[in-house]
């Protein structure tokens, strides 16, 4: 004890200010656990209290070093916190919306077309007037600027407690998947995304020869044995609707707290049609197209690598025009580049759209509106009337926050019932349904749904948060968080699809080719949803690890493991198996 003395004096006369400015990491913390379905007292106890020392260490010992290099006034210490509490929001919205921290890759989504223009909306702005606030209040009421010698014994006091709890972190100790998830939340929100940022990148292994370890370990998780089972039909109008956000939870089908007449039009589809939900395994835009169009759970490496495993470059061999319709902007992220290189010889968005006097005046918030956009996509059909076609659109009307603000002069039948009569997702939603519909109506006056048309309705991910309507899904089921979808088709399809559970977005690709009758490609880690017999695994890549579930469980594994057992799972996730 006495040696430990001297180091905590260092704390005498700042314990309380730091124990006060480490609570917002710690709700973050209760958050992030409640999010991520971390469940049992002894978890959370533990999770709790190492996370509240992290937090009081590591903000000590920046504090410290602060001081060391002589900037000691409270005004700008104030504005420096508020600072690091603008990286908690961060990994806070991340949580909220993806059940994912805010790492590398969505640095990259901060930049292109998106609207950002909910940041003037008056909560928001409460709340980040309130953290500036608490900052101002902290630094003037509580603290105390203290020696140069005392802000040496307060630096290294603070990185003996890191270090201990580094080396000897309790919560390995759980068991799994806990002992990884409570631990995932532990590094302080910059900490963890400079961790991320600097992490080394995975390489991508493309192969026309499995190794030995990699073709058993698929074979343990039964990949790369998709088939076709004999329902499919020769198919020359493909049209893929890619609905954003889309969660089942919006539908009264899935959730009996919705109106039955606010999703009137997507409950007959998919009471009237083949259908299921489905597994998310991305958690944004571009990852969950890229694993839609490859049946690959790691989106990044895919596009990254010029889609080496890609259904659209399979029907653009078999002779299918393939085009890809956007309302957002076409180049955010890079995707009017990306979407080429999987296949897609036309991608267009709202740049397009800009300069077509007819489309032009609906392009507002994120971009142009759905109606405008199917009304497009009709038109671009008929064009292509006589070619084999593959067309995918992307919506964006149901885009969080809350959806579109704003839809101009388009008219929809109004649901009366609460969170209808203000912008919120359920009501986005039930106007998408409409404007499905309205689609729909279009093709068949159009002579474009024939017994040669194929129509699929899914989503490119699902949306987490509940804001500001959490009133409509409770009591929580899990089914709320999946992706609907449904096979649309003049000529009905009577052979049922899979429902073991276990069906996921992976599955849609040979879903796809089953429908197409072509043949499926054997880097595939799905499986036709009409193929009611075969096993399944699910691959979740998140930021910085593997989730792994199958019909004995879940197991997770950190992309930068270094445990002998994990090496053929982190190989298998890199591996892209591709024709000769």
């Amino acid at each position: 004890m006495k040696i430990l003395r001297p180091f905590l004096s260092a704390f005498s006369d700042n314990y309380k200010f730091l124990l006060l400015i480490s609570l917002p990491a710690l709700g973050l913390t209760i958050f992030g656990m409640h999010q991520l379905d971390i469940g049992g007292p002894v978890s959370w106890g533990i999770a709790l209290t190492i996370r509240l020392a992290v937090e009081f260490a590591f903000l000590g010992l920046c504090l410290a070093l602060l001081n060391l290099a002589g900037i000691k006034n409270k005004w700008v210490l104030a504005i420096l916190l508020y600072a690091y509490y603008w990286a908690c929001t961060a990994d806070l919205t991340l949580l909220w919306y993806f059940k994912e921290r805010f790492g590398a890759k969505y640095l990259e989504t901060m930049e292109g077309g998106a609207d950002y223009g909910f940041l003037k909306d008056w909560r928001l702005i409460s709340y980040f007037l309130f953290f500036l606030l608490f900052c101002i209040f902290s630094f003037r009421r509580l603290f105390r600027p203290i020696p140069r010698q005392t802000a040496w014994k307060k630096a290294l006091a603070c990185l003996v407690v890191l270090a201990g709890l580094y080396l000897s972190n309790p919560l390995r100790l759980l068991p799994p998947p806990n002992d990884f998830l409570t631990a995932y939340l532990m590094p302080p929100s910059p900490v963890y995304t400079l961790r991320s940022m600097w992490a080394r990148p995975q390489q991508a292994l493309v192969t026309a020869t499995l190794s030995d370890r990699t073709a058993q370990t698929a074979q343990k998780y039964h990949l790369f044995d998709a088939r076709n089972t004999g329902v499919g039909r020769n198919f020359s109008r493909v049209i893929l609707i890619a609905t954003e956000s889309m969660s089942a939870k919006y539908l009264h089908r899935f959730n009996p707290l919705i109106p039955p007449e606010a999703s009137q039009e997507y409950d007959r589809i998919f009471a009237e049609y083949p259908s299921n939900t489905l597994h998310p395994v991305t958690l944004s835009t571009l990852y969950g197209l890229s694993v839609i169009f490859s049946s690959h759970p790691n989106a990044k490496l895919s596009y990254e690598n010029g889609y080496p495993v890609s259904l659209v470059k399979v029907l653009k061999k078999a002779g299918f025009h393939t085009a890809f319709l956007r309302g957002a902007n076409e180049k955010y992220m890079d995707e009017h580049i990306l979407f080429h290189k999987a296949g897609f010889e036309d991608v267009k968005g709202s740049n397009y759209f800009s300069t077509r006097p007819n489309y032009a005046p609906y392009i507002a918030w994120w971009g142009l509106t759905d109606r405008k956009l199917f009304e497009y996509a009709v038109e671009y059909l008929e064009e292509k009337k006589n070619e084999k076609t593959f067309l995918t659109l992307l919506s964006v009307d149901t885009h969080v926050p809350l959806g579109r603000p704003d839809y101009l002069d388009h008219v929809y039948r109004e649901t009366d019932a609460t969170f209808y009569d203000v912008p919120t997702l359920p009501r986005a939603f039930s106007r998408a349904g409409q404007d499905l519909q309205y689609f729909l109506d279009l093709l068949k006056e159009k002579g474009l749904f024939d017994k040669n048309t194929l129509i699929i309705v899914t989503g490119d991910h699902p949306n987490f948060s509940n804001t500001p309507t959490n009133a409509l899904f409770k009591p929580y089921q899990r089914v709320f968080d999946r992706v609907p979808f449904a096979i649309i088709t003049r000529t009905p399809i009577t052979k049922p699809l899979a429902q073991d559970g276990l069906t996921s977005q992976l599955d849609i690709a040979p879903t796809l080719m089953d429908l197409m009758n072509l043949p499926p490609l054997k880097g595939f880690f799905g499986h036709s949803l009409f193929d009611t017999a075969a096993k399944r695994s699910i691959f979740d890549i998140k930021e910085d690890y593997v989730k792994i579930t199958t019909a004995d469980g879940e197991k997770i594994i950190p992309l930068n493991s270094q445990k002998e057992a994990d090496q053929p799972v982190l190989e298998l996730i890199r591996t892209f198996w591709v024709e000769k």
